[in-house]
C-alpha cells in the first residue's frame, strides 16, 4: 500500500469539469506544478507497489474503485511521483500513465489531503 499527503495544488489543478487529476511529488517542474496536485510520501509508512484493478484509491474518506492500470503507472510513481486519476469509463485506447477510477466524478481535495493507494 502507498499513503501520500497532498501539499500544494496548482492554480490550474482544481477544475472538476475534466475529470481528471495530474499527480506529481516535489520534483515536479513549475509549469507542471501550476496544474497538478503535488504530494509528499508519507514517512514512518512502508510504501510498497501493490495496485491491481478492483483495488481501491481514497481521498481522505472518499472511495474509488480501480478500473485500469495504465502499463506506465508503476514505474511513473515510484520514481517522480507520477499519475493520471481518471474519472471517466476507460477508453478504447486508455492513457498509459493512468489510473482509472469509479464512481466518476472527481473526489474533494485539498491540501492536507491523504491519498491511499491499494485501499
Amino acid at each position: 500500500m502507498l499513503k501520500t499527503r497532498i501539499t500544494a495544488i496548482g492554480k490550474h489543478a482544481d477544475s472538476k469539469e475534466d475529470g481528471l487529476i495530474i499527480l506529481f511529488d516535489e520534483t515536479a517542474s513549475d509549469k507542471l506544478r501550476d496544474v497538478s496536485l503535488i504530494h509528499e510520501v508519507l514517512p514512518g509508512f512502508e510504501q510498497k507497489y501493490e495496485l491491481k484493478v478492483g483495488q481501491k484509491v481514497s481521498f481522505d474518506q472518499q472511495e474509488y474503485e480501480i478500473t485500469y492500470l495504465g502499463p506506465l503507472v508503476e514505474s511513473n510513481l515510484m520514481s517522480i511521483g507520477h499519475t493520471i486519476f481518471d474519472f471517466h469509463q476507460v477508453p478504447d485506447r486508455p492513457r498509459t500513465n493512468a489510473i482509472y477510477l469509479k464512481p466518476h466524478g472527481e473526489p474533494d481535495v485539498h491540501v492536507g489531503t491523504i491519498i491511499t493507494f491499494g485501499a
